[in-house]
């Protein structure tokens, strides 16, 4: 009989840590989809004819505040755009359920500039 509770004992903490780290993993998952999310929606603001670095951030900014419940912590955006491409950056954390686990998320997205067609 005690070395089955001596069992468990051993086992229900190994059984708790496993499943918070499924948990975490599915947090950090979901975190990542919407940084990419939000990283693309901005490079679409951003590439766009009449498009500008300000309207791609504004616009990740937006995503984030819908999509973001507090799974990615810290975001940090980054938008670059130059004659021929725009490129958003969007990195933060994904939210801690596992002590000392910290995992970054770097959600990157990049297209062409729509090019300025002059009419005839």
């Amino acid at each position: 009989m005690g070395a089955v509770t001596a069992e468990l004992v051993m086992a229900t903490p190994l059984l708790l840590l496993l499943i918070s780290l499924i948990v975490q993993y599915a947090l950090y998952e979901h975190a990542a989809h919407i940084a990419e999310s939000a990283a693309q929606e901005a490079v679409t603001a951003t590439r766009v004819q009449g498009g500008s670095v300000s309207a791609g951030r504004q616009q990740g900014e937006t995503v984030l505040q819908t999509l973001d419940h507090g799974l990615l912590v810290d975001p940090s955006i980054t938008v670059e755009r130059s004659g021929t491409e725009a490129r958003v950056e969007i990195t933060g954390y994904a939210a801690q359920l596992v002590p000392f686990l910290y995992l970054s998320i770097d959600a990157v997205a990049a297209a062409p500039v729509e090019p300025l067609v002059r009419s005839p």
